[in-house]
């Protein structure tokens, strides 16, 4: 019998496997061939590994040769699996089977090839773990890779170049991500593994501002990554953990954090569950603890909320447990205090207002039996509240009418926000704010919803906030109301002047004379200009300036129906603008569609979207709205 036959043999009766069983090193050489052609690389892998040296040696280049010629992608993933699990092994034809890894990975036209690419790309990168090659060659690879490259190899290479990531650190690597973000197929991967990078260089970060942006950028990015793919279960966990500990920082109430724990609960299981239907490769298994971590976290926060919103506590020695773990937060996916400085200051000021936490902590370090780490926190915090007496906070101050300005500002003078429940104070705080930017009340109460719906998804920008947030809803409220009264005003209304909404084709030009005079003569105390040079070097449609701010309207002729899918395409020009300036801004079109039936509701011709350019880490924001055209009278639809 041949060797593939005797192996065969062994494999149906589930019987163990050595070189002599197979007859020996000669008989295996003769049926290398066939050895080849069958999907047995791994068995093989495990047969040689497992041999006494000297004929273990005879086999190596036999060894050397099926991975040349493997047609088999599991059996050759798995083989690499066993070459590099074994030291021995590995020290003896690493080296030999570098070069073929790299042929490989550059044979990609069918769909098994595809995957033996990756698994060879995937094998390189763990011999660059393992120190048998420089992590330039793994690098080398996974930079030169192309958005157009097929999904399923696509697909793996998004998560090998997130591992590397975390392995080395290399922006070339998060180039490369962003790259795959065109690719359909690997969309959500690699919007995943860029929300982790993010996450990572947030945690990272040495000051609160370049944190919080860096969580709301890898909060955007794993935004993306659940609208690219439903199933994206461990994206959806992660951005809600982000929306716990953002909200926790904000001061944000239990109650209204309720929905965002309930999210996250239920996808981190859908995502257990996942893991749970199929195996792990080993190199990505310690990420499964990471994911763990950060729930766990999340929900700790959401708990710690109510905790330090009571003046004391019944069963203070576990409910210290919960808020020192908050304290002290960390994770292993990045080395920083990044999160630690994100959620610290709410601690630290429930401390300071309620002299019965304080005393909480006084007591159980005076008494507690903590673990030293533990206590190492405990007294952290007692440090940083001493520190804070002494600069003049006073036990039971906590600083609130610098958190609450606005409230601060109304009240009898010698009175603090202190002396008013904390959720009543983030509420009144919270309609001040909303009064403070509010301007002339739109009568229409669509419209008022539409407006509030874009400010609330505007709010993840660190920018969006004082005289730019006033500049720019005042922008935003006349676009709106320039979409309603385009699909409302009939040809009498507009005359000549809007007759290109009911050409059969016509130019993008007309539309933007029309949105300019439209805003120059509703925008007072702006300037509105139109074809502005030296702008990203380019020339901008619609430019508006209030003082040293600036906005910027790109506005496209759209052949078919403009959706959030199809203007996704305009977004890296549509936001160039911001790159000298503000970052927000406005993408228009003039959608061009012969429709039997009515035009879209004005709820559905206007959203927020958000654009991390290619090598950046700051999230630019757009206001997309579609206005359409080849309207119609009401009799003349179907």
């Amino acid at each position: 019998m041949s060797a593939l036959a005797l192996l065969e043999a062994r494999l149906a009766n589930n019987q163990p496997i050595t070189i002599d069983d197979l007859g020996g090193v000669e008989e295996i050489l003769a049926d290398a061939d066939q050895l080849y052609a069958a999907p047995f690389l791994d068995i093989l892998a495990d047969v040689i590994s497992a041999a006494p040296p000297p004929e273990s040696a005879q086999l190596h280049d036999f060894l050397v040769g099926g991975f040349d010629v493997a047609r088999d992608p599991q059996s050759f993933r798995d083989a690499i699996d066993r070459l590099i699990r074994n030291a021995t092994l590995r020290a003896a034809i690493a080296q030999s089977v570098v070069p073929i890894f790299t042929r490989r990975i550059r044979q990609h036209a069918t769909e098994r090839e595809a995957l033996i690419a990756a698994y060879a790309l995937e094998g390189l990168f763990r011999f660059a773990l393992e120190g048998d090659v420089s992590r330039h060659r793994p690098l080398l690879e996974l930079a030169e890779v192309a958005p157009d490259v097929p999904g399923p190899f696509a697909q793996h290479i998004a998560k090998i170049g997130g591992a590397a990531f975390h392995a080395w650190g290399d922006d070339e690597l998060l180039t490369m991500l962003h790259r795959l973000l065109d690719n359909e197929e690997a969309e959500g991967e690699a919007a995943f593994e860029l929300g982790l990078a993010h996450l990572a260089r947030a945690l990272d970060g040495e000051d609160m501002a370049t944190i919080l942006v860096g969580l709301g950028t890898a909060r955007l990015v794993f935004e993306r990554a659940c609208e690219a793919d439903d199933d994206r279960s461990d994206a959806r966990a992660y951005r809600s953990a982000i929306d716990l500990v953002l909200g926790f920082a904000a001061n944000r109430s239990a109650a209204d954090m309720q929905g965002t724990l309930t999210d996250l609960v239920t996808a981190a299981r859908d995502h257990s569950a996942v893991l749970r239907t199929g195996s792990v490769a080993p190199w990505l298994a310690p990420r499964q603890d990471v994911d763990l971590e950060w729930f766990e976290l999340a929900r700790t926060v959401q708990r710690a909320t109510d905790d330090l919103g009571r003046p004391s506590w019944i069963n203070a020695a576990t409910t210290m447990d919960r808020i020192l773990a908050v304290y002290d937060a960390s994770c292993t996916i990045a080395h920083g205090d990044g999160l630690r400085s994100v959620l610290r200051p709410r601690v630290e000021a429930s401390f300071l207002r309620e002299r019965g936490l304080a005393a909480h902590l006084d007591d159980l370090l005076s008494e507690g039996q903590w673990p030293d780490a533990q206590r190492t926190i405990a007294q952290n915090l007692r440090t940083r509240l001493d520190e804070a007496y002494r600069a003049g906070a006073g036990p039971g101050k906590a600083g609130e009418n610098e958190q609450y300005p606005l409230l601060a500002r109304i009240l009898p003078e010698g009175t603090s926000t202190e002396q008013i429940p904390s959720d009543m104070v983030r509420a009144l705080e919270a309609r001040l704010a909303s009064h403070a930017a509010r301007g002339p009340e739109l009568a229409n109460p669509v419209l008022q919803r539409v407006l509030a719906t874009l400010r609330c998804q505007l709010s993840a920008s660190s920018e969006y906030t004082g005289e730019v947030k006033q500049a720019f809803d005042a922008i935003l409220q006349q676009i709106l109301i320039f979409c309603s009264d385009r699909q409302n005003a009939g040809v009498r209304d507009l005359g000549s002047r809007g007759a290109y909404l009911r050409a059969h084709d016509p130019s993008e030009a007309e539309f933007q004379s029309d949105l300019r005079d439209f805003l120059k003569g509703n925008l007072l105390g702006a300037e509105v200009l139109s074809e502005v040079s030296g702008i990203a070097t380019g020339r901008t449609d619609l430019y508006i300036t209030h003082g040293g701010l600036a906005f910027v309207i790109e506005l496209k002729k759209h052949d078919g129906a403009f959706s959030r899918v199809t203007a996704n395409r305009y977004n890296a020009q549509a936001t160039s603008y911001q790159a000298a300036n503000v970052r927000l801004g406005f993408l228009g079109a003039l959608e061009l569609v012969d429709r039997p039936g009515p035009v879209p509701s004005i709820e559905e011709c206007l959203w927020h979207s958000a654009f991390v350019p290619e090598g950046g880490s700051l999230p630019r924001h757009l206001i997309v709205f579609r206005v359409p055209g080849r309207l119609k009278s009401p009799s003349a639809l179907r």
